[in-house]
């Protein structure tokens, strides 16, 4: 039976919309990577938001932040990828690890802080969604191969209830995109577009972009 995505007892979980990934001046366009790729997400966003507040389901976002000293980088910044510190990539109270203004979070919204590509390790969200009792989540932002993959997957294996929104997530690499995509909907998530969120949320909207 094809799983079906509705309002109740579910949430929509913004992953990692940050200046650092989805602005000219972040630090992953100081990396090298195609920030535009990953900003493509943006409209794909807005229109997820707009429909979750529309059809009242909760907004959740996600944001990976480094201390200033990096202290808390570990195995992934001192020995696999030292030059995150070296550029100083979504460094605590910095413009680089804020939530771009189109998506600035709201009151009542949760903002799950991480410093892992998982918003499940060492966070609060397990229990924030315990909280609200939330058994379905709804993922979109970035990257795709990477925070919104590792997180998808581990709400899978906390037996949540996953759906991935294709146009709402973006990736450095069409290959990497594909891949991820193709590997969540085969065994992890249900892999939707937007158009059919809003379908299943019976949501219309207009002069969202």
């Amino acid at each position: 039976m094809t799983m079906q995505l509705g309002t109740d007892k579910t949430a929509l979980v913004v992953v990692d919309m940050q200046n650092s990934y989805c602005r000219s001046g972040g630090r992953m366009e100081k990396l090298g990577f195609p920030w535009e790729r990953l900003a493509a997400a943006e409209p794909g966003c807005k229109t997820m938001v707009a429909a979750a507040r529309k059809a009242s389901v909760p907004v959740i976002y996600t944001q990976f932040v480094y201390q200033p000293d990096f202290k808390d980088g570990g195995f992934i910044v001192n020995e696999i990828m030292p030059a995150l510190k070296d550029v100083g990539l979504c460094a605590l109270g910095t413009w680089d690890a804020e939530i771009i203004d189109s998506l600035t979070p709201q009151p009542g919204d949760a903002v799950i802080q991480k410093n892992r590509p998982s918003a499940f390790y060492s966070t609060q969200l397990e229990s924030v969604l315990a909280a609200m009792k939330i058994k379905s989540l709804v993922f979109c932002g970035v990257t795709t191969n990477m925070c919104v993959e590792t997180t998808v997957r581990d709400a899978c294996q906390r037996d949540f209830r996953c759906f991935v929104v294709s146009d709402a997530v973006g990736e450095v690499e069409d290959d990497r995109s594909e891949v991820a995509l193709m590997t969540m909907g085969f065994f992890f998530a249900r892999v939707l577009t937007t158009d059919e969120v809003l379908d299943s949320w019976k949501v219309e909207l207009s002069n969202v972009a």
